[in-house]
């Protein structure tokens, strides 16, 4: 399949590109930095905003997919969207210390937008995420579990599972909250 990525540069956006590349995917990446990411086969870097509706559009033409690591943006043109949020969007659902440390007013708006659209979308919300491994496991946390400071993931582990939700019907249209 052939993907777009949106934050690409950053550290789970990173991981994500290698992972697609090495699953096969063919990847492009939309970034204001071209230089920061190593040109290899299968990576097409564009350079451009992920804000800009205009750098978008162009980005997606051709693209069956597009993984969002950082703030959702418009289109109709894809046919799936798996963005990672966070899981501090949550509110209702984090312990005393998880609520008094989300400030995520933007990704919650940018979620809203995001199940408003006409578009296939899974939300990805990590728990807090750690530069470890790649360890294979990751799980789906019930919708009644409270989340709590100290439940991670690891980045690789956070790019693998995105890289599966795009074809996983089962998270079409779903927020999912994943841990380690």
């Amino acid at each position: 399949m052939k993907l777009l990525v949106l934050g690409a540069t950053g550290a789970t956006g990173r991981l994500v590109v290698d992972q697609a590349l090495v699953a096969g995917h063919t990847v492009r990446a939309l970034v204001r930095s071209p230089q920061k990411l190593d040109a290899r086969p299968g990576l097409d870097v564009v350079a451009g905003q992920a804000t800009d509706f205009g750098d978008v559009t162009q980005a997606m033409s051709g693209v069956g997919a597009v993984i969002g690591t950082f703030r959702a943006v418009g289109g109709t043109v894809i046919t799936r969207f798996v963005e990672l949020s966070s899981f501090a969007v949550l509110r209702e659902r984090l312990s005393a210390p998880a609520t008094l440390m989300s400030r995520v007013k933007d990704k919650a708006a940018a979620e809203d937008a995001l199940r408003a659209s006409g578009l296939d979308y899974t939300l990805v919300q990590a728990v807090r995420l750690t530069n470890g491994p790649a360890t294979g496991v990751t799980k789906l946390l019930p919708e009644s579990a409270t989340l709590r400071m100290g439940d991670t993931v690891s980045r690789a582990d956070v790019a693998a599972w995105m890289l599966t939700a795009l074809t996983d019907t089962t998270t079409s249209r779903r927020s999912v909250v994943i841990t380690g």
